[in-house]
C-alpha cells in the first residue's frame, strides 16, 4: 500500500475555516461547498461540506476521489480517524465513511466532541492500490 501524508493542510470535512468554491449538489440534493481539495499520488481528494465548514458535535460531508482526468473513481473501503492532541492523551473523534450510490463519492459522519484543532487521516484501499492523507485545523 503506497502512502502519502499532507500536514498542516486545512482539514478534511470538520475543520477548514472558509470555502474555496461552490461545487456540486451532495446526496440529498444540498448544495455543497469545496473546503479542500489535495493531491493524494495521482489522485485528487475533494472534500465538500453543506456548510463554509464542518462544526464540533454531529455533521457530515461528502468525500470525493478523482482520477488524473476529473472522473471520480471509485478507490474501494474508505476509513477515516480523527484526533485532538492534548496533554496526557489525544482526545477521539468519530468519522463513519460510507459509499454513496455515485461511485467515487463518499459520505462521512464526524462527531468531534469540541471544536479545535484535529489531525484526521482518511485512508483507503481498493482496485487501484490504497493510500491514506492526513489533515489537520479547527473545527467550528
Amino acid at each position: 500500500m503506497r502512502s502519502l501524508r499532507v500536514s498542516g493542510v486545512a482539514v478534511i470535512c470538520a475543520v477548514l475555516v472558509g470555502p474555496l468554491s461552490s461545487a456540486g449538489c451532495g446526496n440529498d440534493g444540498s448544495r455543497m461547498t469545496e473546503i479542500q481539495r489535495t493531491q493524494a499520488g495521482t489522485l485528487t481528494v475533494v472534500i465538500l461540506s453543506p456548510h463554509d465548514a464542518l462544526k464540533h458535535g454531529e455533521d457530515t460531508c461528502d468525500v470525493e476521489f478523482r482520477a488524473p482526468d476529473g472522473k471520480l473513481i471509485d478507490v474501494g473501503e474508505v476509513k477515516a480517524t480523527a484526533t485532538m492532541p492534548m496533554p496526557g492523551a489525544p482526545m477521539l473523534g468519530a468519522i463513519d465513511v460510507s459509499r454513496t450510490n455515485v461511485p467515487g463519492r463518499y459520505t462521512a459522519a464526524t462527531h468531534l466532541e469540541m471544536a479545535g484543532t484535529w489531525r484526521l487521516n482518511l485512508q483507503w484501499n481498493g482496485p487501484f492500490g490504497g493510500g491514506s492523507v492526513t489533515f489537520s485545523g479547527k473545527a467550528q
